[in-house]
C-alpha cells in the first residue's frame, strides 16, 4: 500500500526564554493512503508538534519527513505552503475558529471553495453534498451561535473536507465533547473520510478515537512507543525506532484517589430565577438555555454537567455577563445583572470575577509570568505589585519553576495552570472555567482537578466539564439537560439538580 506519512528520526526543539524545549526526540511515523491513524499520549507528548509538521507549519530540527510523496524536511515556505493550500484540510481542537460568527453554515462550508475561484453552481453542490454527508441538510442556514458544539463540529470538518484534500489533520476533534456526543462525532468522522477517499490523522489523548482508526501510535515524551495496526481489539506492540532500540511498554492507567467532600457554608454567590437564552427566531432559531432556576454557594467548587448543546457554556455567559438572558434574573455576588450596563459589567467583572474560558488565549511571546501580570495590568495593578503577585499565582498552581517560559515551552496542563493563575492573581470572590479539562489527557484532568478541589472554600467556583475528575472533585453539581429538550422538562431537571446540590 502505498504511505501517505513517513517520517524517520523527527526531532523538533522549540527555543523558549528558559532554554530550549524538545518537543520530539527521534519518532518515528508511518500512515498508509486512505488509513484513519490516531496519535495517542498525554500532554507535552508531543502530538500538536507532530501535527504542525505534517501540515507543513513547521520544519523538523532533524530527521525526515515525507507527505504524500513530498518531503517537508528542507521544503520552502513557498513549497509548504502550496502543501497546505493544495493538499490539506486542517480541524482545530476549537472548532469555533472554523466557523465565522457572520457567516452561515453553507456559507462558511462554501467560503475556502469561493476563494479558489470555484463557480458558485458547482460550490452550492458541493455544499449541499457535504451537508448531508454530515447529517444537517437542514440546517445550512444556521449561524454559528444557532448551533450546538456536536453540529458546529460537524459543520468544521465540512469546511475542512470542502475542497476535497488528500489529508485531514484533526487535532483533539472530541476534546470539547461530552463522551455521547463524542462517540456519534467519531462516527461521523468516520463516514466522511470513508466517502471523500481522505487519509485522516488524529491526534488526541481520547481512546475513544481507538475505536474509529485503522492505526494507532501511541506516544511518550516525543517518541512512539507502541502502534496498533488492524482493527480495534488488535494489541498494540511496542515499537522499535530506526536503530533497533525497543521502546519501553505504555504505563499501566492508575485509578484517581477518592476525592474529599467540604461542608457547606456560606450564602449563594450566585442565583438564577427561570433564566434562559434564546438565539435567533423562526426556524433557525436556537434555545440556547432552557428556562433554568439554581443556586450556587459561595465558597465552594461546583460543576455545571450535560450533552453537548445543553447550556453549559450560555449558562456561565449569563452568571458573569457577557451575555444576557431573555427571560427570567441572574443575580450573581448580590448584584442583579440587568442592572448593569455594558461598561458597569465590564468593571464587575474586572473587579469581582476571574474567567478562563476554552481558549486560553496566552499572549504567545510573553513567558508565563509575563502573561499574568498582563492580566493584572489591564485591571489597573501597579507594576511593583504585579510582578509579586504573578510569581505567587503561578507558584501556588505549580508552576514556580516556569516562570519565564513563554506559551510554546509549556504542556496543554501547564498553559491551562498559567490560565487559571492570571484569574486567581486578580484575588477574585468568582472563579468560572469553561470545559478547562477538555484538551487534557486524564492524568493532567487529575492533577487540574486536585488543583481546584484544593481551592474549594477560598474561593467560588463553577466549571462546566463532561471529566469525570472534576466532577468526583467538586462539592455540588447542576445537571443539564439537553437544550432543545421540552423547555417545562428541562426546567425541572435544572431545579432537581439544584435542590440536590451538596446532597452527593
Amino acid at each position: 500500500m502505498a504511505e501517505a506519512i513517513v517520517g524517520t528520526g523527527l526531532i523538533r526543539i522549540h527555543p523558549s526564554p528558559g532554554g530550549p524545549v524538545a518537543a520530539l526526540r527521534g519518532l518515528d511515523i508511518r500512515v498508509d493512503v486512505g488509513e484513519v491513524a490516531a496519535v495517542i499520549g498525554p500532554s507535552g507528548s508531543g502530538k500538536s508538534t507532530l501535527l504542525r509538521l505534517v501540515a507543513g507549519l513547521d520544519r523538523p530540527s532533524a530527521g525526515r519527513l515525507t507527505v504524500l510523496g513530498r518531503d517537508l524536511t528542507d521544503a520552502t515556505d513557498r513549497e509548504r505552503d502550496a502543501h497546505r493550500r493544495d493538499r490539506v484540510g486542517v480541524v482545530e481542537q476549537h472548532y469555533r475558529r472554523a466557523l465565522s460568527p457572520y457567516l452561515r453554515a453553507a456559507e462558511a462550508i462554501g467560503l475556502p471553495l469561493a476563494l479558489r475561484g470555484v463557480p458558485a453552481p458547482e460550490r452550492e453542490a458541493r455544499v449541499a453534498e457535504l451537508l448531508e454527508r454530515v447529517g444537517l441538510a437542514h440546517r445550512g442556514q444556521a449561524s454559528r451561535q444557532e448551533l450546538s458544539g456536536g453540529e458546529q463540529q460537524r459543520i468544521a470538518f465540512a469546511v475542512a473536507l470542502a475542497t476535497r484534500p488528500a489529508l485531514l489533520l484533526a487535532d483533539e476533534p472530541t476534546g470539547e465533547l461530552d463522551g455521547a456526543t463524542a462517540e456519534t462525532i467519531l462516527g461521523v468522522l468516520r463516514d466522511l473520510v470513508r466517502a471523500e477517499g481522505t487519509t485522516c490523522l488524529i491526534v488526541t489523548h481520547d481512546e475513544l478515537v481507538e475505536g474509529i482508526a485503522d492505526r494507532v501510535i501511541h506516544v511518550a515524551d516525543g517518541r512512539a512507543v507502541a502502534e496498533r495496526v488492524g482493527p480495534p481489539g488488535t494489541a498494540p506492540q511496542q515499537v522499535r525506532d530506526a536503530a533497533g532500540w525497543l521502546a519501553p511498554p505504555l504505563p499501566e492507567p492508575s485509578t484517581p484517589a477518592p476525592a474529599s467532600r467540604r461542608p457547606e457554608a456560606g450564602h449563594d454567590a450566585v442565583e438564577l430565577d427561570g433564566v434562559g437564552r434564546r438565539y435567533g427566531g423562526g426556524t433557525t432559531g436556537m434555545l440556547g438555555l432552557p428556562p433554568t432556576t439554581a443556586a450556587f454557594r459561595a465558597g465552594r467548587f461546583h460543576v455545571v454537567t450535560g450533552p453537548s448543546g445543553s447550556g453549559k457554556t450560555t449558562l456561565l455567559r449569563l452568571v458573569v455577563g457577557l451575555d444576557r438572558p431573555t427571560e427570567g434574573q441572574v443575580i450573581t455576588l448580590g448584584t442583579d445583572l440587568a442592572s448593569l450596563d455594558r461598561d458597569a459589567l465590564a468593571r464587575f467583572r474586572a473587579a469581582r470575577i476571574g474567567i478562563v474560558d476554552q481558549v486560553r488565549d496566552l499572549v504567545p511571546f510573553l513567558s508565563a509570568r509575563e502573561n499574568v501580570e498582563l492580566g493584572l495590568s489591564i485591571r489597573g495593578v501597579a507594576v511593583a505589585e504585579a510582578r509579586p503577585r504573578a510569581a505567587a499565582a503561578l507558584e501556588g498552581v505549580g508552576l514556580g519553576d516556569h516562570l519565564d517560559r513563554a506559551p510554546d515551552g509549556l504542556s496543554a496542563g501547564e498553559r491551562l495552570r498559567v490560565a487559571i493563575a492570571r484569574a486567581l492573581a486578580a484575588e477574585p470572590e468568582l472563579l468560572v472555567l469553561d470545559e478547562p479539562t477538555a484538551a487534557l489527557d486524564r492524568a493532567g484532568a487529575r492533577s487540574v482537578a486536585r488543583l481546584l478541589e484544593e481551592l474549594d472554600g477560598r474561593v467560588t467556583i463553577i466549571a462546566t466539564t463532561h471529566d469525570p475528575a472534576l466532577i468526583e472533585a467538586a462539592s455540588d453539581r447542576l445537571d443539564l439537560v439537553a437544550a432543545g429538550a421540552d423547555t417545562a422538562a428541562a426546567a425541572d431537571t435544572a431545579a432537581a439538580g439544584a435542590a440536590g446540590a451538596g446532597q452527593r
